[in-house]
């Protein structure tokens, strides 16, 4: 996975729709992955969240089909996809078409009628490196094809729609942090988000003697494998334990009440869910002071619990996160974390920015050094989320 950002925007895309197409698209929309500060494996908990909108987006081109069937081509210089409209709304191949089919199937049934369209999707969002770029696909598709026709969907009901296709047509049972932060990003802000009722609050991030540095582990994630499954599946045993609807319900006392009816794996699971929602806060907390000191180590913590508790680190990234201790510009890292899902994917972390760029050189050349393995980094400022980049009237 490289992480080096290739410029996508309305104007590279009508070049390439019109080559695969022989018209222009009527429609351009974008929307942005994410990097999650804090909060992993907490939405679904009903839990708290702090994600920002990366500058790195997916974008889609649309315009009615003059064939009667969908036409879609899920990356430049693939062939084209052909679907009947009626198959559209079934799960089917090549399997990133069910993200798209998923959209079609959600707005139909809030009764929004999508007509056979032609669409191009282009992005530069990394794939299976925890920067959700399955969201941004679902949210930019949805923000796309509603435009289209003519329909304002809003930005929350966008990222439900993208977290029903993750449910129901790519088999992943995601929360909704990741749809969430693409439709709702805003440009120079962290958004805290209580995925129990959605609300939220924009945190500034204009700090500039702070950056987000990104590196790759260059280890590939899937999510439908089944990892992510079974942690869900602990944390809905715990609550069945414990009496409680979600463990956002939960509380540390209670979990230690019931240590031994939980059983340590459940116990584990539970834990970090319990304790992460309380470093989501004090994070949320000392950013608002401009407290970096503390929010690292809020981050040092969650990736602890991350790796100990839920079991979702792997030692490609455990390794990042040792070299942000140990290279000799550490004293510039206020606290690196993994971030996504887990099972590989990238780390965040928060560095001073005079010496962003030398720690990162140093990350790498460890990392390269203790694995031989060579990779990428990005340093990034708070993105825009969805919006739409071009539209045509007809």
């Amino acid at each position: 996975m490289d992480l080096e950002q290739r410029s996508i925007n309305a104007e590279s895309l009508q070049p390439l729709f019109v080559q695969y197409f022989n018209h222009p698209p009527v429609v351009v929309a974008a929307a942005p992955g994410r990097v999650n500060l804090i909060g992993e494996h907490t939405d679904y908990n009903n839990g708290f969240v702090m994600p920002m909108a990366l500058e790195m987006i997916n974008a889609v081109a649309v315009a009615p089909s003059p064939t009667g069937k969908h036409r879609w081509v899920g990356s430049p210089g693939d062939s084209i996809v052909e679907l009947s409209s009626q198959e559209a709304v079934l799960p089917g191949e090549p399997f990133w078409s069910n993200y798209v089919r998923g959209v079609i199937c959600m707005l139909e049934r809030r009764g929004i009628s999508v007509p056979p369209v032609d669409m191009l999707v282009d992005s530069n969002v990394p794939r299976g490196g925890g920067l959700s770029s399955s969201a941004a696909f679902e949210v930019a598709v949805c923000t796309a094809l509603s435009t289209l026709c003519g329909v304002d969907v809003p930005p929350a009901e966008r990222a439900l729609i993208g977290q029903q296709t993750e449910h129901e047509f790519v088999h992943v049972p995601c929360g909704i942090m990741d749809q969430f932060i693409s439709a709702n990003g805003k440009k120079d802000h962290a958004l805290m988000l209580d995925c129990k009722d959605l609300s939220y609050r924009y945190i500034p991030m204009t700090d500039p003697s702070v950056s987000v540095l990104v590196i790759d582990s260059a280890v590939k994630h899937s999510l439908a494998d089944g990892g992510y499954a079974a942690r869900r599946k602990n944390c809905e045993d715990a609550c069945a334990v414990l009496g409680v609807e979600s463990l956002r319900d939960a509380t540390l006392d209670m979990l230690e009440t019931h240590k031994a009816q939980l059983g340590d794996l459940c116990y584990r699971r539970a834990r970090h869910v319990v304790a992460e929602n309380l470093r989501v806060a004090a994070f949320a907390d000392a950013m608002q002071r401009g407290d970096w000191e503390t929010a690292g180590i809020a981050m040092r913590g969650s990736h602890a619990s991350l790796r100990d508790d839920f079991e979702v680190s792997c030692a490609e990234v455990d390794t990042l996160v040792g070299l942000s201790y140990t290279i000799p510009s550490a004293e510039a890292v206020y606290g690196a974390r993994m971030t996504g899902g887990g099972f590989g994917g990238c780390i965040v972390a928060l560095v001073k920015s005079q010496a962003v760029e030398q720690v990162a050189r140093e990350m790498l050349e460890g990392y390269r050094e203790t694995l031989g393995i060579e990779t990428s980094y990005i340093v990034t400022r708070p993105g825009e989320g969805a919006r739409v980049l071009l539209l045509q009237r007809l």
